[in-house]
């Protein structure tokens, strides 16, 4: 599948996980069927630089820290 496919799979059947930045990108997680997708957005060109697909949970490690998980814990 080239980029503009897999661009309307992601934009028709993926959810938005996680956020991040690294060096220059705004890199955005997000989950697709059984699988998750990074899509690096260039904040100096301001335009998409690329897609990275994953099935290990060891590439999530990188927003672990991000991720909010008061309200699942009990006081």
């Amino acid at each position: 599948m080239n980029e503009v496919g897999q661009a309307d799979v992601l934009l028709d059947q993926g959810v938005m996980v996680a956020e991040r930045i690294y060096k220059d990108f705004k890199i955005i997680l997000y989950q697709v069927q059984h699988f998750y997708v990074e899509v690096y957005f260039n904040k100096t060109y301001e335009m998409i630089q690329g897609f990275r697909a994953f099935e290990s949970m060891q590439h999530l490690d990188p927003y672990l820290e991000s991720i909010d998980i008061r309200e699942l814990t009990y006081s």
